[in-house]
């Protein structure tokens, strides 16, 4: 991968993290009710029209069987995924992505904080322990820009050796803020020897990274964590609109978005070529 490439992909997925916003649920509430509000696209029965797509949209995405159908396509996918590639026995790597914790605060918060997602640095330290590999990759930097806020992966590292992992098998990856920049800089830090990773990350997430990570030149083989859509039997007030689907609907959004961004970038035609 050239240099410009390297530019040009890095630009493409920090806007496509910045689209996301606009078209969550939430920020096209937003931005529909602005609209609106200024008339941009007429007034009157337009501005009613807009309105009420705004609050059916908001309501929609709420419901836990549309937030369970959305993020449950990608777990489906990363189940079939994981299935069709076994682990071995033995691979050169373990990579654990970011996004299963938040790193520490000065003055306010002394250890990183785990949250749905924080298997994803337990079930790295288990591989270890397993004898899948002699390392692991913990890559997740951030985004914002407070000094006093720890970078993902040094609170990653906190958790690993507090699971009883050497600190000389653990390879910290602290700058990536996109699934792109986590397989390049790994890339680098492993050099061209290393071949094949376990790649630990949610299972939502799992076919966009296997994708920029083949591209990176690595033979990856899934590990899907943070599994979140059980399709469990529920009480019939469990399917009436709540945060939490509406926190899937917005991550599974999240996925589409970073596909289509793939999609542009061509990397689904290009593989692991570039």
């Amino acid at each position: 991968m050239t240099l410009d490439s390297f530019a040009e992909n890095t630009v493409a997925a920090e806007l496509t993290k910045y689209a996301i916003w606009l078209l969550s649920p939430l920020g096209l509430w937003i931005a529909l009710t602005v609209f609106a509000g200024l008339g941009l696209f007429g007034r009157g029965q337009w501005r009613v029209h807009l309105l009420v797509l705004a609050q059916l949209q908001l309501l929609a995405f709420s419901l836990p069987w549309v937030g369970d159908s959305l993020l449950g396509r990608l777990e489906d996918e990363a189940l079939v995924l994981e299935a069709n590639r076994p682990l071995p026995a033995q691979v050169d790597a373990i990579v654990v992505l970011g996004g299963g914790l938040e790193g520490r605060f000065d003055g306010v918060r002394a250890l990183p904080d785990l949250n749905d997602a924080g298997d994803r640095v337990w079930q790295g330290a288990r591989l270890y322990k397993q004898g899948i590999a002699p390392r692991i990759v913990l890559s997740g930097g951030q985004f914002q820009t407070d000094p006093r806020k720890e970078a993902e992966a040094p609170g990653m590292k906190m958790f690993m050796l507090d699971m009883g992992v050497p600190e000389d098998a653990l390879v910290i990856e602290d700058n990536s803020r996109t699934t792109f920049e986590n397989a390049v800089r790994t890339r680098e830090l492993l050099g061209e020897r290393a071949r094949s990773i376990a790649l630990v990350t949610s299972a939502f997430h799992m076919g966009r990274s296997v994708l920029w990570f083949e591209k990176a030149g690595f033979t990856v083989y899934p590990v899907r964590t943070d599994i979140r859509v059980l399709n469990e039997s529920r009480a019939f007030w469990e399917w009436l609109p709540k945060p939490q689907a509406l926190d899937e609907s917005t991550v599974a959004i999240k996925e589409y978005l970073g596909r289509l961004q793939l999609k542009v970038s061509g990397a689904y035609e290009t593989g692991g070529s570039q």
